[in-house]
């Protein structure tokens, strides 16, 4: 006589067949988590790294302001990092003129068994036109960025060449300055391949032609 239903056999395998989907399932969702958080985390480090970027153009494009001097803007160190030195004037009405010297650097630290880059804004106490600009104490003025990565080598770089360049909205063949910076960001995956740095150039509109 035939019987309807499944037998033990069947349920067992049928329930075995539900478990690997539901596995599967569930591992497919894991993964899919994962590279949410990875993409969310790099979105938010670029976004950091960019920052850094356009604070430290505002501020190098003081460089020479009431001086206008080859000599008013160097590549020097800063921790044992690349940073970015420079002097101006910051009231060209005062008698005589009082210079400021600021500059750009990275600070690389070790917190809690990972690497910390400190993006800062520096200044100099004594500073005039009789030394070079790298020369002397330089000090940390102001966090500008912080970023945690496990590279030990710095992620912003400098680079100052000359040729002609105009900021935005002026004419280039009216620009003063044919000197400009240019600054490099490191991304977080350029060690494996993976998309490209942040680069920017700044234009020395202050610096004045020799």
């Amino acid at each position: 006589m035939h019987k309807n239903g499944f037998t033990m056999i069947e349920l067992l395998v049928g329930i075995v067949i539900a478990m690997l989907c539901m596995i599967t399932m569930l591992m497919l969702f894991k993964q899919i988590s994962h590279i949410s958080v990875d993409t969310t985390q790099d979105a938010e480090y670029d976004a950091q790294l960019q920052s850094g970027i356009l604070i430290a153009q505002k501020f190098i494009q003081n460089a020479g302001y009431g001086s206008g001097q080859q000599t008013d803007i160097a590549i020097g160190s800063f921790s044992g990092n690349p940073a970015i030195l420079w002097l101006y004037a910051q009231d060209l009405n005062a008698t005589p003129l009082a210079y400021q010297c600021q500059g750009i650097g990275e600070e690389i630290t070790t917190e809690d068994g990972q690497k910390v880059h400190r993006l800062y804004l520096l200044k100099k106490t004594a500073c005039g036109k009789t030394e070079a600009i790298t020369a002397g104490t330089w000090e940390k003025d102001q966090s500008i960025t912080v970023l945690r990565n496990n590279s030990n080598t710095p992620l912003y770089n400098y680079a100052m060449t000359s040729g002609s360049c105009s900021p935005f909205g002026i004419d280039k063949a009216s620009a003063k300055g044919l000197k400009q910076i240019t600054l490099t960001a490191v991304r977080q995956h350029m060690s494996s391949g993976v998309g490209q740095n942040i680069q920017t150039v700044v234009c020395l509109n202050n610096i004045a032609t020799t």
